[in-house]
């Protein structure tokens, strides 16, 4: 978590749109103990001072950009041993050749975690179950956000329907509105 408090502090004073998510921010809503890596959302606008930043805490790696990911600024650093990777404008490509969008905005950061007084922008359960459906769920977290999202509530039913407006195959839309209705 320092890592992390690390990152944090820098971006902050970034004035960059940013947010955690996929396994760090399964952690923080108790769903993973142990994410081997940080994945950091961001605008692909602010990929250059984002990289001339962290730059100066890490060491760049090599992160080839694989099919059917559109995203537009992909690149990762080692930071203290934990690889942390950016994704700017995450975007993938669906088999019928629409592109998702990942969309980061003010309603798609709900969360702010603080670590010891650094404010860490956090995205949602509801968004990262249409991600990981759209990526075809292949670490399995996909029923795990369901269970939880069934037992607790959905929190951002907004969010869902916001994906429902993509071009998105009819498999992922119906898992869409079957957890919608879940909950009704």
């Amino acid at each position: 978590m320092d890592i992390l408090k690390k990152i944090a502090e820098i971006l902050n004073k970034l004035d960059c749109t940013w947010a955690i998510g996929s396994s760090m921010m399964l952690k923080f809503n108790g769903l993973v103990k142990n994410p081997r890596d940080i994945d950091i959302l961001i605008e692909a606008k602010d990929s250059q001072k984002i990289k001339k930043a962290m730059d100066n805490i890490g060491q760049s790696l090599d992160l080839p950009s694989k099919d059917p990911f559109r995203t537009k600024e992909f690149f990762g650093y080692n930071i203290d041993g934990v690889e942390v990777e950016f994704m700017g404008d995450f975007s993938i490509e669906l088999e019928n050749k629409s592109i998702y969008k990942f969309i980061l905005d003010e309603k798609s950061i709900k969360y702010l975690t603080n670590l010891d007084k650094v404010v860490i922008p956090t995205t949602t359960l509801e968004d990262w179950f249409v991600a990981y459906l759209v990526m075809r769920d292949p670490k399995g977290r996909v029923p795990i956000i369901k269970k939880y999202l069934v037992k607790n509530g959905i929190k951002h039913e907004e969010l869902l329907k916001r994906n429902l407006e993509q071009d998105l195959p009819n498999d992922i839309k119906n898992e869409i509105i079957e957890l919608l209705n879940i909950n009704k």
